[in-house]
């Protein structure tokens, strides 16, 4: 199943354009301007163009070039830019203002370059209306467009890497602004958005231009490329419109495979395929035989919205963790107000989903909302909204990530929140109770931490009762407690993990793992019930990579005098340091057994490492401690820690370890019990090396596959 999310912007077959030029008929009839270039005239009769310096109206465009500019609505005609530009003025129709604009320009740049002004009606950042642009930002040349509202003084961008189209080709860029929402389509392709407030900025006095922008001083033109046409409308397009002066239904299906590339099938370390898009806080949930993963679909590393987040929750789902379907946006910000949608949880009730989540308002109060589903793929937002807000004695920016459990003993629902008391206590898990999942009361907190501990999970496993919160997790024999931690009371080293069950038993978690700010990769593991109630995790088999190309672990000594053969290496010496290395491939799955010898003082293994074993990620293993490192090795020799996972026991025996290496990620799994992640940037070979210090230690049954490739 496509999304909303994956699929391209595709709702029904589009009714492509005959003729040459707009008519009444067309997408064209209703804009506030459009221009069409065999002349200056606006077809609206709102604003004719003038043209100043080197820009030539009325080249008549041949072959397919004229059969596409047609298909659009357009008349066959482009003008050509050699550093002059066009002006439209700047009053009437151009003027735009409210909550909804859309702005459309078909252009091509022969250099390929894009360095210059597009089509704005700008004057400068604090006053700017529309800009659409071509620029290098810093980290590489885009396609952009920024919108002034009165909220802020700072405009909202939206942009496309060069990199992601073809810079020399002919593309359609649309704007669409719809109050709530900011989308950049690129051929038909949404490639960037964001979540405004406000209204158009009015007042503004400078001209609406094609092929520049007034500064408020001066001109700033120098595009030099085709323009086939462009407008305007005060109103937003619906998604039809936009695959209609995209080129149609199929080329739009085609740009969406070339820009975004193909979707990846595997889940594990996966993200939105979508430009700058990251997973965020997971809620997996389990019902009637399929496993869903609700998700906060993050872009910019929760800087949209002025660093509101404008987050929204996602969704896939699945019955084997194998074949996933993708569904469209469940909780969306429909409301500029929403400054993000927040974590929270699903419940199944009598035929109902209920989906509780917390909003983040512009003043970043948060608040809980409820919205509903009679399938679980198509909510809707229920009133009253809010459904509740921090009472007196709570902290009104700390008050989110409801989870909502049916406490069957005392014949009630729970309601556990994220919270902060304002009494001294500080951070604790609020609770409110309710009959029928719509009326809500505050009772007394759930249980109180001393910090503000982000959100909670709780369930119930074989007698056992856990709460997940952050990265700790208690336990305990009842729901209302008492509540104590464990040794070691961590899952991992992800962020706000979250479970749910699966057949047979089981139960999944998923978190993700971050990549330069917040949001970033998504990550299961499998939970394992230790017999005393602690818990450990693991791989879940369906979702190790798919692998190939066995590669025998054939090494070589770096110091010492090492025992080798196919699969099987032995670090013999009973003093000082040995090692030794054989090649793998950047992505792999390896496993092995370890037999540590008496008394070893430290043994483990380096991925991504060179012959002489300098740089890459090394996994470092202490008995003694009972710690399991990922460390960075710096080509200085020393290292940087990226992880650590504590009292791992047993690191004196023989014991299975697994390790998939992905890109930047190194993903290690210990005896089945235990799990450690990290982003290793380093890397200075494809090879495995393994050392061992003070003790003789085996690494044998060496299996390296090499991860297959996706499509």
């Amino acid at each position: 199943m496509l999304s909303a999310l994956t699929a391209p912007l595709v709702l029904s077959p589009a009714v492509l354009l005959a003729g040459e030029g707009a008519n009444s008929g067309s997408v064209f009839g209703d804009a506030v301007a459009a221009w069409h270039m065999r002349d200056g005239s606006d077809g609206s009769g709102n604003a004719d163009l003038r043209a100043v310096g080197d820009v030539a109206l009325g080249v008549a465009l041949e072959g397919e070039e004229r059969t596409a500019s047609i298909t659009r609505g357009g008349d066959g005609y482009a003008a050509r830019f050699d550093g002059g530009y066009l002006d439209a003025g700047c009053d009437g129709a151009v003027n735009l203002q409210g909550k909804a604009l859309t702005l459309c320009l078909r252009a091509r740049d022969p250099s390929g370059k894009w360095d210059s002004p597009l089509f704005s009606k700008h004057g400068g950042h604090a006053v700017l209306t529309y800009n659409l642009f071509s620029a290098d930002l810093g980290e590489g040349a885009v396609v952009g467009f920024e919108l002034g509202t009165d909220w802020s003084a700072q405009p909202l961008r939206v942009s496309v890497p060069l990199t992601r189209i073809d810079a020399r080709d002919w593309h359609d860029f649309i704007v669409r602004y719809s109050g709530a929402k900011l989308e950049l389509f690129v051929d038909g392709v949404l490639v960037d958005e964001e979540w405004p407030m406000g209204s158009l900025r009015s007042g503004n006095t400078v001209p609406c231009l094609v092929g520049a922008e007034w500064s408020g001083e001066a001109v700033k033109a120098g595009f030099r490329g085709l323009v086939d046409h462009a407008a305007l409308w005060n109103r937003a397009l619906t998604d039809d419109e936009i695959v209609t002066l995209s080129g149609g239904a199929a080329h739009v299906a085609l740009r969406d495979r070339q820009v975004l590339g193909p979707e990846r099938t595997h889940l594990q370390y996966w993200r939105p395929r979508q430009i700058g898009a990251a997973v965020g806080d997971c809620m997996p949930f389990w019902h009637d035989g399929r496993f869903h993963l609700f998700y906060l679909f993050d872009r910019r590393h929760h800087g949209s919205k002025w660093g509101l987040g404008a987050h929204q929750w996602a969704h896939i789902s699945t019955t084997d963790l194998i074949r996933w379907e993708h569904h469209p946006m469940a909780i969306p910000i429909t409301d500029e107000r929403e400054g993000s949608i927040c974590t929270g949880s699903v419940l199944f009730h009598e035929g109902t989903y209920y989906a509780f989540y917390a909003t983040r308002l512009p003043d970043g109060s948060q608040h809980l909302s409820l919205a509903t589903s009679a399938d679980g793929v198509h909510f809707e937002k229920q009133g009253p909204a809010p459904l509740a807000s921090p009472p007196e004695g709570y902290d009104p920016l700390h008050f989110r990530d409801p989870f909502a459990l049916l406490d069957e003993a005392a014949g009630l629902f729970r309601l556990i929140v994220t919270a902060r008391l304002t009494d001294g206590r500080d951070g604790c898990l609020a609770q409110l109770t309710s009959t029928d999942l719509r009326h809500w009361q505050m009772a007394e907190p759930f249980l109180i931490l001393g910090r503000v501990t982000d959100c909670p999970d709780v369930f119930e496993w074989n007698g056992w009762y856990y709460l997940l919160a952050e990265h700790c997790y208690w336990v305990s024999r009842r729901l209302e407690g008492p509540w104590v931690q464990p040794d070691p009371n961590r899952l991992d080293v992800l962020y706000v993990p979250k479970t749910a069950p699966f057949r047979e038993g089981r139960r999944i978690y998923a978190s993700w793992l971050p990549d330069q700010g917040w949001g970033g990769d998504l990550v299961f593991r499998e939970l394992v019930q230790l017999p005393d109630g602690r818990l450990g995790t693991c791989f879940p088999d369906e979702l190790i990579p798919p692998s190939h190309h066995a590669i025998p672990g054939r090494f070589t000594p770096v110091t010492g005098e090492p025992e080798m053969g196919t699969n099987r290496l032995s670090l013999r010496r009973g003093r000082g340091f040995e090692a030794a290395t054989c090649p793998v491939p950047d992505d792999a799955v390896i496993t092995l057994q370890i037999r540590p010898g008496s008394a070893a003082l430290q043994y483990g293994l380096v991925v991504h490492t060179d012959e002489r074993m300098a740089g890459g990620c090394e996994i470092r293993m202490t008995p003694a401690a009972q710690t399991v490192e990922l460390l960075c090795r710096q080509p200085d020799g020393g290292t940087e820690p990226l992880a650590q996972i504590a009292n791992v026991m047993g690191l004196e025996n023989p014991f299975r370890i697994e390790i998939v290496t992905r890109g930047d990620i190194v993903d290690v799994c210990i005896d089945h019990r235990r799990t450690i992640i990290a982003r290793c940037p380093s890397r200075s070979g494809a090879r495995l090396g393994a050392y061992a210090q003070d003790a003789r230690v085996g690494f044998e049954s060496i299996r390296v596959h090499t991860i297959a490739d996706e499509p």
